[in-house]
């Protein structure tokens, strides 16, 4: 089961597939205005804004997302926990940085870094890592291993652990491991009780506040500590908003994405890319209204066609053939397996916003907390 889509076998929860829906929307556009910038010169000053104000909460929320099913997937048998883990996150990153090779240029294949940290499909390996380490660590509460990564980051960034190269952040993985481990140890909490409406009016104060600050100094702000703080409250806070907001037309669209955002995450940056290097377009709002709007419809179409297309996410499941029984004379009847608690096929962020980095021409060096892929 992938570690980006939600896990059928605890139910639906609507608010979840909200949360990852609006991550990955976010995902799009900040990529669609940032190939814009690089290709044609320019982007809708908003869009600028609006990929600087989500900067800091687009990757936790998926990653928290991610983490609150930790618990009920260390349920299964090791082999058959990372098998599933490997089937739906290795095999989509692994396939999909092969993918992009020949858009963004073959020789990037010789660079260890690109399969590890050069390209948008970093989620894919990082959550795989961040589950095997649930794994390593099931016997410790996950909220003593989301603390120890804030005290490891800490330190990390006391010392200057990043290295001159920004294609390489071994700080970002450890940063946004917190997200992910706090998901999991606050997992019971958040699927018990809504967040009183009494702190929510703060809470959105202090997210505006933040995301206003990230777009000013045109980053993800890094105090330690608080910023994992104000972050993690904000993704508490928009979860709070999810569970309340009515469900229209439009908020169940956004649901929609939600259930299958790994088709979202891996298709959205090769359609870009391509559309970008392919068509000469001015630089203004016409030109990344259309990059939003084919990225979607090719998005769309991939999801009505994953049905015969699964391959493209997951890792096909190798079937034994059953036996053939030798007794003519049936046992007692079964009881049919109830489907709320079945497994869903490998699928599936996010993406927070921050993809550990994107490939080459996909902008500058990120700071820990992006997404995007420093330029080389």
């Amino acid at each position: 089961m992938s570690g980006i889509e939600p896990d059928p076998s605890q139910g639906r929860h609507h608010w979840m597939d909200l949360l990852r829906g609006m991550a990955i929307l976010l995902v799009i556009l900040h990529h669609v205005s940032l190939v814009q910038q690089i290709w044609d010169g320019g982007t809708p000053h908003a869009g600028v804004v609006l990929s600087e104000a989500a900067k800091p909460f687009r990757m936790p929320a998926l990653l928290f997302a991610s983490g609150m099913l930790l618990p009920r997937s260390l349920r299964r048998p090791g082999p058959r926990f990372l098998s599933g883990k490997a089937r739906g996150l290795l095999w989509p990153w692994l396939l999909w940085s092969a993918i992009m090779l020949p858009i963004m240029g073959w020789e990037f294949g010789r660079d260890p870094l690109w399969w590890i940290n050069g390209m948008y499909t970093w989620f894919l390996l990082a959550l795989f890592l961040y589950y095997v380490l649930g794994l390593l660590t099931r016997s410790i509460p996950p909220g003593w291993v989301a603390l120890a990564c804030l005290v490891a980051w800490t330190v990390m960034q006391m010392l200057g652990s990043a290295l001159e190269d920004p294609a390489y952040r071994p700080d970002k993985f450890v940063y946004f491991a917190v997200f992910f481990f706090a998901g999991a140890a606050l997992r019971r909490v958040v699927l018990a009780r809504t967040m009183p409406i009494a702190l929510l009016a703060p809470g959105v104060l202090l997210a505006l506040g933040w995301a206003a600050y990230a777009a000013r100094i045109d980053r993800a702000p890094e105090p330690p500590v608080l910023s994992h703080l104000v972050v993690l409250i904000s993704v508490l806070v928009a979860i709070g908003l999810a569970q309340r907001v009515p469900r229209l037309r439009i908020v169940r669209a956004l649901e929609w994405l939600g259930r299958h955002s790994i088709v979202l995450y891996v298709v959205h940056l090769p359609v870009i890319e391509l559309l970008a290097r392919h068509l000469d377009l001015p630089p203004g709002r016409a030109s990344f209204a259309l990059y939003a709007l084919v990225t979607f419809g090719v998005c769309v179409l991939a999801v009505l066609l994953r049905p015969i297309t699964g391959f493209l996410y997951t890792f096909p499941a190798l079937r034994a053939a059953e036996p053939v029984a030798k007794d003519r004379h049936p046992g007692p009847p079964v009881p049919a397996a109830d489907p709320q608690m079945s497994e869903a096929p490998v699928a599936a962020p996010l993406g927070s916003p921050a993809p550990l980095s994107s490939p080459a021409p996909l902008g500058s060096p990120a700071p820990q907390g992006a997404e995007t892929v420093p330029r080389r």
